[in-house]
């Protein structure tokens, strides 16, 4: 799995119409193959500063994305940004269910 998290601030009395966009591109974004989940959201602390975040299942699928005319609108949107937005790709290498910390604490299969 692969997170792009996207952190932009929205200039002056448009936090509604850059929110009404991310949304927006979000539903396209849920139906791209490979798209696990989107999530748009503000910062609470600071409330136009906004942040967009897609999971992808690969990376072979992430490349498809950003090579379409879906990754050309989140940059366009992200060129609104009044401050230089913040972009991020986390891949992950590794997960680990309950069984890690069962592990980690020292308890046994029996």
């Amino acid at each position: 799995m692969i997170e792009l998290h996207v952190v932009l601030r929205a200039p002056p009395n448009q936090t509604r119409s850059l929110t009404a966009a991310l949304q927006a591109l979000a539903k396209s974004a849920r139906t791209l193959q490979g798209c696990v989940n989107v999530e748009v959201y503000k910062n609470v602390a600071q409330p136009r500063y906004l942040c967009y975040d897609e999971v992808w299942e690969s990376e072979p699928e992430l490349r498809h994305m950003i090579a379409s005319h879906h990754f050309s609108q989140l940059a366009a949107l992200m060129e609104l940004s009044s401050e230089p937005p913040s972009c991020e790709f986390r891949f992950i290498s590794q997960t680990y269910g309950l069984g890690f910390a069962e592990q980690v604490r020292g308890y046994d299969d029996a």
